[in-house]
């Protein structure tokens, strides 16, 4: 996961899905697939950051 750890997976995750949520029932038709996109991959990156989290592998020092 790099330099980003779990818990920014996490928190990347749930911005996107909730920022495609608004778009999808605040914005046009034509966006529709875009926002699936983000909602898509936002719940990607919350599960790659709750198993980062659950393994431990988020909890490094940075590369220090």
């Amino acid at each position: 996961m790099g330099n980003f750890g779990a818990g920014g997976w996490l928190l990347m995750g749930i911005v996107l899905i909730v920022l495609g949520l608004l778009v999808k029932f605040l914005g046009p038709i034509l966006v529709s697939l875009t926002t699936w996109i983000l909602i898509i991959v936002g719940v990607i990156a919350v599960v790659a950051g709750l198993v980062g989290m659950i393994s431990g592998r988020g909890r490094d020092s940075g590369g220090f």
